[in-house]
């Protein structure tokens, strides 16, 4: 695992800068002493992710960047190689008593983003968030009846991509591959492979299974 992830950051910093060209002696040591400070920051990561998610359920090699809030009144679960990012803004986990919040293997979550279950949110595999994205699962309190307020599970499945400061709102279930666009405020069901965008959202077309989306 050690060996790619060296790898892997040793091919990312020699295309960032110094593109295809050759490498002398220096330009090598240059990327090693690159590489070394990356996985220090790897290291310090996951011992944060160790202290921040104490109180959660926790798979391998969870990393957390920056200061992560986390209420875990209720059931949190992380998969292996979840990533959060929490150092542009602060990042906010949440599952009410007797809710559970799953996050699935390789799911990246950016910063500033607030995931809070008051029911049951469901995160898929390689699932990616984005910047300031909210996932909500009940409304807190009614729009005439401040005292009575509505839930419904979220599930978001393998492969999706939600874009910065979008909304997911409760009952919502986002299709595998889905793509939901900046700015969305999702209130229905996305079919899976499509990309929606809109308040609130609608299909905008279908994407390919291989198709990259935009954040």
């Amino acid at each position: 695992m050690i060996k790619e992830i060296i790898a892997q950051k040793y091919r990312v910093n020699r295309r960032e800068y110094f593109g295809s060209a050759s490498l002398g002696l220096r330009q090598k040591w240059f990327l090693y002493a690159r590489v070394g400070v990356e996985l220090l920051q790897v290291m310090l990561r996951l011992l944060n992710a160790k202290i921040r998610l104490w109180n959660c359920k926790t798979g391998k090699w969870v990393r957390v960047r920056g200061s992560l809030r986390v209420e875990a009144k209720g059931t949190i679960r992380l998969g292996d190689h979840v990533s959060i990012w929490s150092h542009l803004g602060t990042t906010q986990l949440h599952a009410a008593p007797r809710a559970t919040l799953t996050i699935g293997s390789n799911t990246f979550i950016n910063s500033g983003s607030i995931i809070s279950a008051s029911n049951s949110i469901q995160i898929g595999n390689n699932v990616q968030i984005a910047n300031q994205v909210i996932i909500m699962d009940g409304d807190f309190h009614g729009v005439d009846d401040r005292e009575e307020w509505k839930v419904g599970e979220i599930v978001v499945e393998d492969n999706a991509w939600i874009a910065t400061r979008a909304m997911i709102l409760k009952g919502v279930k986002i299709g595998e591959g889905a793509t939901v666009a900046a700015g969305s405020v999702v209130t229905k069901d996305v079919p899976p492979h499509t990309l929606v965008g809109g308040v609130p959202a609608k299909v905008i077309r279908q994407t390919s299974v291989k198709e990259t989306c935009f954040a």
